[in-house]
């Protein structure tokens, strides 16, 4: 998507990216900004429910959460994937102006109904998985692998958030 994106002359319309980075070379930058931030979301949101599931007596190990909130967040990215990664293409390859689909985003279209319904797939994905690995490792009850899971998502998406918004 952050390959495309700069190929077909796509900037952010409506936010100004947190990071000092202009919204003309935003998507640029940011395709080399993607995968480190990723990885410090998925390492911290691991730490994090690690350390609660350990005051609540979980029995899993660091790595065992490591790995099975890797293929959480790769499942529930898909969410968002399925609006980014067509649109982001048919701005590449000229079917679409990128620049208006970004505005067409941020007003009330067609395409911004599509991308809340694709990146709501995305939050409750990851509402679900994140709890489901903390029950599923840990082996604590529903409650408390709701709240785990979801304060892990909160951390997850904030650092992300940083970086790619």
């Amino acid at each position: 998507m952050y390959i495309f994106l700069p190929i077909g002359n796509g900037a952010p319309s409506e936010f100004t990216p947190r990071l000092n980075i202009s919204k003309e070379t935003y998507y640029s930058v940011n395709r080399f900004l993607l995968a480190p931030s990723m990885i410090l979301s998925w390492f911290t949101s691991t730490v994090i429910i690690k350390i609660i599931s350990h005051s609540f007596k979980g029995a899993g190990t660091f790595e065992q959460t490591l790995s099975v909130i890797a293929l959480s967040i790769s499942i529930a990215m898909w969410g968002g994937l399925i609006h980014d990664l067509p649109m982001s293409l048919l701005g590449a390859i000229g079917v679409i102006d990128a620049r208006q689909h970004e505005i067409d985003m941020n007003s009330p279209t067609i395409f911004r109904t599509l991308l809340w319904m694709c990146y709501s797939i995305y939050i409750i994905a990851f509402l679900i998985l994140f709890p489901m690995a903390v029950r599923v490792v840990h082996k604590l009850n529903v409650t408390k692998s709701i709240l785990i899971g979801w304060t892990g998502f909160i951390f997850y998406q904030l650092i992300f958030v940083i970086f790619n918004r």
